[in-house]
């Protein structure tokens, strides 16, 4: 794996992992450690968003890896989302496999950052 294949940024409470690149087998694999290792270390977030909009590929076991850290998340009582950009490749497989049924897809972070926030503070990020 590269050490630009991921990167993860916490702030406010949440925490945002931007894949990147083209995974395989052992990519999959690590980006999962890597997931898990962040999510352990790092203060409570509220939120974990998985941002997807660098990908370059997803295939069937990245799938689910993500269905896997997202229900990891849940079993912590922390609530997590994707991005995928619309019409992409990776949105369609998204799509495709259902994984868009079993977890909240959106289609940049700011929109998925406002659906998350209390009704007080959303208005100030329209």
């Amino acid at each position: 794996m590269r050490n630009d294949d991921i990167a993860s940024e916490h702030s406010g409470g949440v925490l945002v992992v931007e894949m990147r690149g083209e995974p395989g087998i052992t990519t999959v694999l690590c980006r999962a450690s890597v997931l898990e290792t962040a999510l352990c270390e790092l203060p409570w977030p509220r939120l974990l968003v998985i941002d997807l909009g660098r990908l370059d590929f997803l295939s069937e076991r990245g799938v689910r890896g993500l269905l896997e850290a997202i229900e990891r998340c849940r079993d912590r009582g922390l609530p997590g989302c994707l991005v995928a950009a619309p019409g992409t490749g990776v949105e369609r497989v998204v799509r495709r496999t259902g994984l868009g049924e079993l977890v909240r897809v959106f289609p940049d972070r700011l929109a998925t950052i406002a659906a998350y926030q209390p009704v007080e503070v959303r208005w100030l990020l329209c």
